[in-house]
């Protein structure tokens, strides 16, 4: 047991609760903190440092991570020299039940809190890099846009097939910029048909860096479909005025995602200027396994943060989330166990887009990763894809794992290969 006192810190918007507890586990203070007051943060470490002295042991500080309204409190915490565990919400759940009684409020969720440090170890949370937590923040906004950026683009389509069901005809990519400025300008076929000949085919050209022939081909084959579906158009004032918000959107989301990837090159090409350029050389290395592409590298990067945190390749798994749920209780042991995904969500959505990119094929029909498009191969003869996948995935983890540790490219063997290079060593050794 910990013999020390303890305070939860329970985190809201404005402001937080602190409960601090004494080693024998009394609630000996208690203090509302209100995030945009530097007096009450103060007030908050004055009051710690006197539990410090009245007991003789400098408290640790317990909080819950609550999106990013924890962060300028634990950095406050954390300079002021104090032990700082910001805590996963999952784990301040599983003490909800301590007590017979159904209360939920501030105060009580700060006391259980500060009981969670008496019942499981908890590691002081270290303040990140200040690069890496840059490109945290700039890769998980990068995603968000991404997402709306998707979700606009669906909307976009469910109009366009209202107004022109056929117009995929003409442009398969609805979204290339010489598709977005015809249906910007002339957004049903009503529009198109009455469209000057001579300024749309210029508005295709110049949309689309074509010959003029390529642009009246096209032209003539748009004026053909909008002919052919006219009668069928749901060209309503609403779809209309929907469309051109919809492009609108499109172009903005578009325009910040560049932005934002424009924040990462630059923060790169700054680290790269140092004596030690840690932080490119990392995304060297991760680059250097198939798959990984920039964006995909920055973001294991970022969110991995201090590597030496994990001792071998099964705590970088289980960080993943993508370590098998165990089911067992008495002789019963479940079988049909499923990813815990109580790790990182964004690590499992890049590892997942990275294991895709290893088992599928060049267009010269090649491998694009021979030796894990085999390993897939092997395990969907007696697992579903699925679960093959997750397999492939896991073994990415460790080659991840590896590259980071060993500070050295990856390097593409088959298993026999490593199995010899294995055997060399030991019998060096």
């Amino acid at each position: 047991m910990n013999f020390r006192p303890i305070a939860g810190i329970d985190v809201g918007k404005f402001f937080s609760e602190m409960a601090i507890l004494s080693p024998s586990n009394e609630v000996i203070a208690r203090m509302k903190i209100r995030h945009d007051s530097s007096t009450d943060v103060e007030r908050a470490v004055e009051l710690l440092k006197k539990t410090e002295k009245d007991f003789d042991s400098r408290p640790f500080v317990v909080m819950e991570s609550t999106g990013h309204y924890h962060k300028i409190l634990f950095h406050s915490l954390y300079k002021a020299g104090f032990e700082v565990s910001v805590i996963n919400p999952i784990q301040t759940d599983s003490i909800k039940n301590i007590g017979i009684r159904k209360v939920k409020n501030d105060k009580v969720d700060a006391r259980k809190i500060a009981l969670l440090y008496r019942f499981q170890e908890l590691k002081t949370t270290n303040i990140p890099d200040e690069d890496i937590e840059c490109l945290r923040s700039l890769c998980r906004q990068y995603y968000k846009l991404s997402d709306e950026l998707t979700a606009y683009k669906n909307r976009l389509m469910g109009i366009v097939d209202q107004l022109m069901l056929n117009f995929k005809d003409v442009f398969p990519n609805i979204f290339s910029k010489a598709a977005l400025a015809v249906l910007e300008k002339y957004p049903a076929p009503a529009h198109i048909l009455k469209a000057n000949r001579n300024k749309l085919i210029a508005l295709i050209q110049k949309n689309s860096r074509r010959s003029l022939k390529w642009a009246t081909a096209k032209y003539e084959l748009l004026n053909s479909k909008a002919k052919e579906f006219a009668p069928l158009s749901i060209s309503n004032s609403s779809n209309v005025a929907m469309l051109g918000v919809y492009i609108s959107m499109i172009k903005t989301l578009e325009e910040n995602l560049e932005k934002v990837f424009k924040a990462i090159r630059s923060l790169i090409i700054e680290d790269m200027a140092k004596d030690m350029p840690m932080l490119a050389l990392t995304l060297e290395l991760l680059q250097s396994i198939p798959g990984i592409g920039l964006i995909s590298a920055v973001t294991i990067l970022a969110e991995i943060g201090d590597f030496s945190a994990f001792s071998k390749p099964g705590k970088l798994v289980a960080y993943f989330g993508i370590d098998p749920s165990v089911m067992q209780s008495g002789e019963f042991t479940g079988t049909q166990n499923k990813m815990s995904k109580r790790g990182s969500r964004l690590l499992r959505r890049v590892l997942f887009t990275i294991a895709l990119a290893n088992i599928r094929t060049k267009r010269d029909k090649t491998a694009c990763n021979p030796v894990l498009m085999e390993y897939y191969k092997n395990k969907c003869q007696s697992k579903p894809k699925k679960v093959a996948l997750g397999a492939v995935m896991r073994k990415l983890v460790n080659y991840i794992f590896a590259v980071l540790r060993d500070r050295k490219p990856y390097e593409l063997r088959s298993p026999q290969e490593h199995a010899q290079m294995l055997a060399a060593k030991h019998t060096a050794a």
